[in-house]
């Protein structure tokens, strides 16, 4: 009955925020470029034989196209999927859905099973509802979400564990948090923090959570998720290392490598623009709520929990700072405070539940906390749409022309395997992408110059796909147009 009515919410709220409206929609909006770089991977094990180890792109900027970032699971699953269904964008964005809405429901079970009241379990679940950068990447091409879902579900299992005590149920927690930690490592975070929750349990005093058993298993399996982690990670450097390639970023950029110019723009950006996409006005008013009720109701506060939520805070902390500078024009980069701040309202809501017992108290509490959370959902979905109104921006137009004119485009029979340059094409991959088709770009018109058109073409490029502009003009030597319109103009390259 449970599951019945949960996925009846998760239905109402596809519907709410907007998804059905951009189902079929292509990357586009905030952070495009990602986008198209999560869906180069999919299309790429698709064109190149399914081999897991050997991530490929579409830009030559890397040998033969070949990088590597997030451990590649869902990318090869949506791979898997087009062989039945064909090459279709939405296929990895639901996917991802899927796993989010997954996770959120294991929050939903996690919070009942510790509060045992279903509408404090509801709202703590529909909180994540207010915030829009959950719900823009929730059903996304970005794998952020699906390593939290992840997450989410490694987070039940584990305080089923303390509780039953049965060993299979670590296995699951910690298999879900690998997996989660192997898509985004920074989400590591979660399963440190119950290894370093054990540590402190096994050579303090209070016995009272933990067996001495769990705590060593714990830490013992642990250990291995960390060393599978860490080997992926390792493998990834010596891979892209290997490749040449340079498409993502692999360090931490923290907040001591920039001046301290550099952190107030950062800290600026984060309050007067990403602010509102964190969580709505009324969401963060109702945390500062619960936050003074912790305060106020401390002792309740303190229990061998509290332990767990400060190490989890120290580690969200730690998180922040070395990689203060991503924070800057990656909004999703905080989805990965999300578990401790599901954490906190499950344990303040616990000491709310046990302290304001008096019936009509209780349900006047409810329709408080509910009222906000419903606002907050509604402001949501509205800076939602905003989001997905915007079909292009810079970075996407090239892409965007492209997939406008694929009609055509495919009436030019160019072979599958034909190299091919876009310009002007900030993007690494997108036009690439909806080409289906290895190549170059050339960031900006300026750059766009006979010399290197003649270089790619020596490395094997066929065809230019030139994007036009009323304020330029190109002539090339030896080529010939075999496409043109107002907004595109193809040249074969061969002759040159």
């Amino acid at each position: 009955m449970i599951g019945i009515v949960a996925f009846l919410i998760f239905c109402g709220l596809f519907f709410i925020l907007g998804y059905g409206n951009v189902f079929f929609a292509p990357p586009r909006g905030i952070h495009y470029m990602r986008q198209t770089d999560s869906l180069s991977f999919a299309n790429q094990y698709y064109n190149n034989g399914f081999n897991f180890f050997i991530p490929q792109l579409y830009n030559l900027k890397n040998t033969d196209a070949k990088a590597a970032c997030e451990f590649p699971i869902t990318y090869y699953i949506t791979a898997l999927f087009y062989n039945f269904t064909g090459n279709n964008f939405w296929l990895l964005k639901l996917l991802h859905l899927c796993i989010s809405f997954t996770g959120v429901y294991f929050i939903f079970k996690l919070a009942y099973h510790w509060i045992q009241d279903y509408i404090y379990a509801l709202l703590i679940t529909l909180f994540l509802f207010t915030s829009t950068v959950f719900n823009y990447y929730a059903f996304n091409y970005l794998p952020d979400t699906a390593a939290l879902g992840f997450t989410f579900i490694g987070w039940y299992y584990i305080f089923k564990y303390f509780k039953e005590k049965q060993q299979k149920t670590l296995w699951i927690s910690l298999l879900f948090f690998t997996i989660g930690s192997l898509i985004k490592v920074t989400y590591f975070i979660n399963p440190m923090a119950i290894i370093v929750f054990s540590i402190f349990l096994l050579f303090g005093k209070s016995k009272a959570i933990l067996e001495r058993k769990q705590m060593l298993h714990i830490i013992k399996f642990g250990a291995l998720s960390l060393f599978l982690v860490a080997l992926w990670n390792v493998y990834v450097i010596y891979y892209n290392q290997s490749n040449e390639s340079t498409s993502f970023n692999t360090s931490i950029l923290p907040i001591w490598d920039l001046s301290s110019e550099g952190i107030i723009e950062v800290l600026l950006l984060m309050k007067d623009y990403w602010y509102v996409s964190y969580f709505a006005h009324a969401s963060f008013h109702l945390l500062l709520v619960l936050f003074i009720i912790a305060i106020i109701f401390y002792k309740k506060m303190i229990t061998p929990y509290f332990l767990l939520l400060l190490i989890l805070f120290l580690g969200n902390t730690s998180y922040f700072l070395l990689f203060f500078k991503q924070f800057k024009d990656h909004d999703y980069y905080a989805l990965g405070f999300l578990p401790l701040i599901v954490f906190f309202m499950i344990l303040i809501f616990q000491v709310i539940k046990n302290k304001f017992t008096n019936k009509y108290l209780a349900i006047t509490l409810k329709v408080f906390f509910a009222i906000i959370i419903v606002t907050g959902i509604n402001y949501s979905s509205i800076k939602l749409k905003e989001r997905h109104s915007v079909s292009y921006n810079t970075y996407s137009k090239a892409g965007n022309i492209i997939y406008k004119n694929m009609e055509s485009i495919n009436t030019l029979r160019i072979m599958t395997d034909s190299k091919v340059i876009i310009a002007p094409e900030p993007s690494q991959n997108g036009g690439l992408l909806f080409l289906n088709k290895k190549g170059w770009t050339i960031a900006s018109y300026e750059s766009i110059q006979q010399e290197k058109i003649n270089e790619l073409k020596d490395k094997g490029a066929k065809y230019l796909f030139l994007v036009k502009d009323d304020e330029y003009e190109f002539e090339f030597q030896n080529s010939k147009i075999i496409f043109q319109n107002s907004e595109l103009t193809v040249y074969e390259l061969s002759n040159l």
